[in-house]
């Protein structure tokens, strides 16, 4: 009698049957987890603590500022890739300011520049890349851009460089 030949598991249409789907779910799973990782998102940088559930916004650097009198003038140079900040107000003018260009979207774009004193109130830096479409600025005396909730003081603000390359900061008002 001729007794039929098993055929090994994996050349049996059932196990594949029940198999596939499986497969199919971890590869899916694992692109899916993939794409999450890599295109997480970005955290705020702004001064905002988490009391409980309640997210509340500080706004004490916003007040020295105004306290101090402090407003200022950016202008970028694209021809020569650089930013002058004409600073005003009641102040020691620190020897360096950080300038903060925060993208709307892409913390990965993010760009921090160290401006020198030029002369009193009077600063320049240079720009490492080419400027465009809209930014968040932000004006603080402190050079650490990771510990910007301890400056003394900030001033905000926005520009678009699709309408000009100036723009006026100020304490962020409530």
């Amino acid at each position: 009698m001729n007794e039929p030949t098993s055929k090994p598991w994996y050349r049996e249409f059932w196990a594949w049957m029940v198999l596939a789907p499986l497969i199919t779910v971890l590869v899916v799973s694992s692109i899916t987890v993939s794409i999450a990782v890599r295109h997480a998102d970005d955290q705020v940088t702004d001064n905002y603590y988490k009391d409980s559930r309640m997210y509340h916004f500080s706004a004490e650097q916003d007040q020295r500022a105004e306290a101090l009198g402090l407003a200022a003038m950016v202008q970028f140079q694209r021809d020569a890739s650089g930013v002058v900040v004409e600073l005003n107000g009641n102040t020691e003018y620190p020897e360096k300011l950080l300038l903060t260009l925060s993208h709307p979207i892409e913390e990965d774009l993010d760009q921090h520049i160290v401006l020198s004193q030029l002369s009193v109130g009077r600063y320049s830096g240079s720009v490492p890349v080419e400027l465009k479409n809209r930014w968040y600025l932000r004006l603080m005396p402190e050079l650490n851009p990771k510990q910007h909730k301890s400056a003394e003081w900030r001033l905000k603000g926005e520009i678009n460089f699709d309408l000009g390359e100036a723009v006026p900061l100020n304490a962020a008002s409530q």
